[in-house]
Formats: C-alpha cells, sequence, structure tokens
C-alpha cells in the first residue's frame, strides 16, 4: 500500500497532528483512491473535551470534515461501536447510504482519559452511492446461491453497498462456515451474481499441540522429540505438570468462563471435574487448549483490559485432520487439526489462533490488506511467545510452535516461525502474510525487551484499538506511539518504542 506522512501545522485547538494520507490504491479493499482525505490522524489533535461522548466525536468530525474528506457531515455515520480501554474512550461510525452500511467504511474518534482526540481513523468513500436500495434478490435466496456453490454450513448475509469492477453495487455480504473453512463472498442483490470468487477468511497456522508447560519440547529442554503418532512413550512422564482449571461450569465437560471445548467430537467427561490424561488421549488436547484460553483470557484482564474478548471461547481439537488450524470470524471459534503433532499439544499454537480471536474483538475485520493480514500473523507469534515465555524458564521463546514444528521443519531446533529475525520494512516485504509477519512480530519482540513484558504486552493490546481493518504497518506503527503516550510511559520509554519501530523501517512520526 502506497502511504505518504505529513507533519501538518496545528489545526484549530490542536496541540500536534500527524495524518496518515492515501496517494494510492488500498490493497485488499475494492475502494477508489482518495488522494487528499486523511485515512489516520495522530498526536494532539484537541484540547481536553472532559466528558466524551457521542455527541462530542460527532462535534470533532463536523469540525474535520475537509480533512477527512467527509461529504455529508456526519449524517450519513451511523455508531457502530463505543467501548473505554485502559488509555480512554472510543466512537466508532459506518459510513451508510441510505441505511445501508458502505462496506470497510468506517471513521473512528479515540480520546484519552483527559477527553483529548488522539488518533482518527478514516475509511469514509464520498463516491458510494447506488440507484437503488431496494434488493431484488432476496437473503434466502443468496445463501440457496452460496450453499449450492460450497456446499451446507451456518451462514450469515447482510446488505451492503460494495464496489466492484469499478462498479457500486447493492449486495449481500455473505459469511459461510464449515467445519475447516469460512467463505466470504458478495452477491449482487439486483442479478444474484457472486461478485468475484468466495474468499476463505480463516486465520491459519501450520499447526499442530494433565498439560504440558508450553510444549513437550520447552518442559523437558529436548528439542529432540518426537510425535512418534501420538504416541504417550514418546514424551516422558516429566513434561506433564498438573495445574487448576479456573471458572468449570461444573457439568462434567471443560466449559467455563472463558473457554470451552463444546466444538469437540466425544468431549472429555468427568463429573468429579478431573482431566488427567496423557497424550495418546484427545482429553489431554481439550484441556491444553482449556487451560491455555483462560489463561490467556485472566493475563489480559490482569493487564486492566475487562473488555477485550472478554466471553467464552469455543473450540475443537478433533474435528480437522489437517496440519492445520484456525480461527474463525464468522462463527468466533477455534479449530486445531490433528495432522503432525496435534496442534493443541502446543500452546504457542493455541495461543496464537486465540491471538486472531483477540483482534477481531478489539477490532472487527481486522486484517482485509495484506499488510494487517501480516501484522495479524505477526501479532499471533507475539501473543503466543509472550504468554508462554511466563512459563517457560527462558529456554526457545524466540522459536514459535517449537513442538509442533517436529513433524515438518527442517531446521535445527525446529521452528514454526521466530520472533528475531533481522527481517526489515519494506524489502523483507515477501506478500506471503505469516512469512512479512515476522516483521511486525520481530517489532514487538524488540519492544518487549525494551521496555519489558508487561508494558509491552499492555499497549500493544491497547493500539489495536486505534487501527482500521485494513491498517498499514506505518499506521499501527504510529498507532502504537500514540497508545504508549496515552497510558502514561515515559518518555525514555516511548523513546525506545520509536526507535525499535523506525529501526524496522517503519516511518514514524507520532
Amino acid at each position: 500500500m502506497s502511504r505518504r506522512l505529513l507533519t501538518l501545522a496545528a489545526v484549530a485547538g490542536s496541540c500536534s497532528l500527524v495524518a496518515v494520507l492515501a496517494a494510492g490504491p488500498v490493497q485488499g479493499r475494492s475502494q477508489p483512491t482518495r488522494p487528499t482525505a486523511a485515512r489516520a490522524l495522530f498526536g494532539h489533535l484537541s484540547l481536553p473535551f472532559g466528558r466524551t461522548s457521542e455527541s462530542v466525536a460527532r462535534r470533532y468530525l463536523a469540525s474535520r470534515v475537509g480533512l477527512l474528506g467527509l461529504r455529508h457531515g456526519t449524517r450519513d455515520l451511523a455508531l457502530s461501536r463505543e467501548f473505554r480501554s485502559p488509555m480512554g474512550s472510543h466512537y466508532l461510525f459506518h459510513q451508510r447510504f441510505r441505511g445501508v452500511p458502505v462496506y470497510g467504511a468506517e471513521t473512528a474518534v479515540h480520546f484519552n482519559r483527559s477527553g483529548q482526540v488522539v488518533a482518527v481513523t478514516n475509511d469514509y468513500v464520498p463516491t458510494a452511492r447506488i440507484d437503488s436500495v431496494r434488493p431484488a434478490v432476496a437473503r434466502a435466496s443468496a445463501l440457496r446461491r452460496l450453499r449450492a456453490r460450497l456446499g451446507s454450513g451456518r451462514a450469515h448475509a447482510g446488505l451492503v453497498v460494495y464496489r466492484f469492477g469499478g462498479v457500486w453495487h447493492l449486495a449481500w455480504h455473505v459469511t459461510l462456515a464449515r467445519t475447516s473453512h469460512t467463505w466470504e463472498t458478495f452477491i449482487e442483490a439486483r442479478s444474484g451474481a457472486i461478485l468475484g470468487s468466495p474468499k476463505d477468511i480463516n486465520r491459519y497456522v501450520n499447526g499442530t499441540g494433565r498439560v504440558f508447560r508450553d510444549n513437550a519440547v520447552v518442559a523437558t529442554g529436548n528439542a529432540g522429540l518426537r510425535d512418534q503418532n501420538d504416541a504417550a512413550s514418546a514424551v516422558p512422564n516429566t513434561a506433564y505438570s498438573t495445574v487448576t482449571l479456573q471458572g468449570l461450569a461444573g457439568n462434567g465437560f471443560l466449559d467455563g468462563t472463558f473457554a470451552s471445548s463444546a466444538r469437540t467430537k466425544k468431549r472429555a467427561k468427568n463429573a468429579g471435574n478431573s482431566f488427567v490424561f496423557d497424550r495418546s488421549n484427545d482429553g489431554f488436547s481439550e484441556t491444553m487448549g482449556y487451560y491455555y484460553i483462560d489463561y490467556a483470557q485472566r493475563y489480559i484482564q490482569s493487564l486492566g483490559f475487562t473488555n477485550v474478548d472478554n466471553r467464552q471461547q469455543a473450540f475443537t481439537v478433533n474435528r480437522s485432520k489437517q496440519d492445520n488450524s484456525f480461527y474463525s470470524p464468522s462463527t468466533k471459534d477455534i479449530t486445531y487439526g490433528t495432522g503432525g503433532v496435534d496442534d493443541a499439544e502446543d500452546a504457542e499454537v493455541i495461543l496464537h489462533e486465540y491471538g486472531h480471536s483477540i483482534q477481531d474483538d478489539q477490532r472487527p475485520g481486522f486484517g482485509s490488506g495484506l499488510e494487517a493480514g501480516a501484522m495479524g500473523e505477526g501479532f499471533g507469534d507475539y501473543w503466543a511467545g509472550t504468554v508462554t515465555a511466563q512459563l517457560s524458564g527462558g529456554f526457545q521463546d524466540e522459536c514459535i510452535a517449537d513442538w509442533d514444528a517436529t513433524s515438518y521443519s527442517p531446521d535445527n531446533p525446529p521452528c514454526l516461525r521466530r520472533l528475531d529475525t533481522a527481517k526489515h520494512y519494506p524489502e523483507s516485504v515477501v506478500g506471503e502474510v505469516h512469512q512479512d509477519g515476522e516483521i511486525w512480530s520481530g517489532a514487538l519482540w524488540q519492544i518487549r525487551g525494551a521496555i519489558g513484558p508487561t508494558k509491552a504486552d499492555k499497549v500493544i493490546l491497547q493500539h489495536h484499538f486505534l487501527l482500521p481493518a485494513n491498517a498499514s504497518f506505518n499506521t499501527a506503527a504510529n498507532a502504537l506511539v500514540t497508545a504508549a503516550v496515552n497510558l502514561g510511559y515515559t518518555n525514555a520509554e516511548v523513546d525506545s518504542i520509536r526507535s525499535i519501530l523506525q529501526a524496522r523501517g517503519f516511518i514514524v512520526t507520532a
């Protein structure tokens, strides 16, 4: 994505302003170029308003209609979400044309705790218009057409204004969730034509996972272990740890406040809530999934976030025989595959997929552009590394999925990916989200080393609230610095974050 960063003079009550302007086509989004409208603003953008509200956010946007390219002021913006975070308050508005959402067109205003606007993200499209918003093809007909092509599954459809082939359409935005794929497509609401090929939107990782402390390799300090077709004898008893499973519903299954193995076939059950298995039993993978998802959510809340994926995360450990795991944005479920090493035997695979769930909750639809998709994978790797580092004793923390990877990686030690690469933007970009994700995860891991795990994890989670769905690396880098400033981090800590991001090749002016 081609972007340019401009530092603008003080603007009507602002102390400073950094604007990210569109200067070329936006990848992953069927929208026209907007050469002058600011796509993201970071800095001290207003004087403190004191108490914030939707009306205050609208008043701020109304004062910036020219800069943001808002064609109708705020009249065609509908509040889609408002929430608070440790940094302050956030108001997200979705653009509508005659009441119908314009796909991907959202403008968000972010306040710090003093009520000062510190970030704005803007995907407003002034050219979005169609002749009629009355569909000729019914929702049920659109779903039947998709099922005829892709098969049965849980489906959802909603009307949107969508640009395809250079033309704006009234379309059904349809998702269809199946066992191993979640398909997304758009069906023209007048002709019934499918606009483009259906896209699989699951978040994938090359898969593979009583509990292991992280995984069998880390728990034993032995990178030479191998799966041996799920044999219990392949892993010594010293690899296992007995843990407390918190928040169980008490129904004899692994159902609890923050996690549930409900999507699993032939679930483990014990009336006394004792789930003690070795790895030859699928109940072991269920227990791993429950323990580490629950652990991660409790850790998130210890950082001050009570509204980040605070729900029961459903998962399955034995419905897919592929060496792949994924999070489905449509069903909000996680599937852990059983090819090679069973994926849920490795806490780093468990947590990588939970990382996608976290981002999808903080910023629904995140990852629609190539760079945003890469950052989604990079964050998943970082999240897996930073959480399991609390339990690893420092063994191979930079090596992600080191137990799962024994079934496919030729490296020594085997790793799915690493957190310590020297990849640099933009020359290291290859256009594959998992590989490009190492650019972002490497920067985050360096920040963790510079300011400490707790502060790094907090600011990284916080900056997700400031991102548009198709964020570029540069937008995210500026959002990360903005979050650090407004969380009250010291000048030295902010400078460290900024320097690390700039050293990776990102343009950071916040």
